[in-house]
């Protein structure tokens, strides 16, 4: 028998204007807000299953759901508790909204927070209205669809035998270094795409913009 699929979503508060896309992916799924991130859930008038935060930057809610209040002075984000709770719950598939803001260093602390999950085997998309960022190794399929462009970035050290079959430009067998920028901007060709690294952690990220 193999594990049971457990999916999740954290919702973190980063400014969005159109919340229409998360629909898609809040369907059966655990709702975990990461402080102000209730507010989104207000807007869509869901009701969470939890919230976590230090509400420094939002009032604590009034609502019949679980709350974990945290400590203002901490060493984890929000997310990154949401992301380790729901973990620890059992969930073993995780979405992370709201998580793409104009702040840099919230967005980049979310990126790490995938590669956390991915090493601890635990399938996790970082998603905004026009992206979706995941850390992959090994053999990935990707489907022509819902995003035009993809683009892979080695993730802290250099990746071999990195191949593209099935895009506009293809590899085989290549060297990818961490500062290396020419897997940017590929498309499909085939309805299919299939991304194989032999060795190393890439950031896939799947684009419409």
């Amino acid at each position: 028998m193999g594990t049971e699929i457990k999916k999740c979503a954290v919702i973190s508060g980063a400014p969005e204007n159109n919340l229409s896309y998360y629909n898609k992916y809040l369907k059966d799924r655990y709702i975990i807000c990461a402080d102000s991130g209730y507010k989104k859930c207000e807007r869509l008038n869901i009701t969470p299953d939890l919230i976590i935060g230090d509400f420094d930057s939002s009032s604590k809610p009034d609502v019949l759901c679980e709350i974990i209040e945290l400590q203002v002075r901490k060493d984890d984000t929000d997310t990154f508790y949401c992301i380790k709770e729901a973990i620890n719950r059992g969930y073993n598939d995780i979405v992370i909204l709201g998580g793409i803001g104009s702040r840099i260093d919230h967005t980049y602390s979310n990126i790490l927070s995938v590669n956390y999950c991915f090493e601890r085997n635990v399938n996790s998309a970082l998603v905004n209205e026009k992206n979706m960022l995941t850390v992959i190794s090994g053999e990935t399929v990707i489907k022509k669809g819902e995003f035009e462009f993809f683009s892979l970035f080695a993730l802290f050290e250099k990746c071999f035998g990195v191949s593209i079959k099935g895009a506009q430009y293809e590899l085989e067998c290549a060297e990818l270094e961490p500062s290396a920028q020419f897997t940017q901007s590929n498309a499909f060709k085939n309805d299919v795409v299939i991304i194989n690294a032999e060795k190393g952690k890439i950031i896939l990220i799947l684009s419409n913009d």
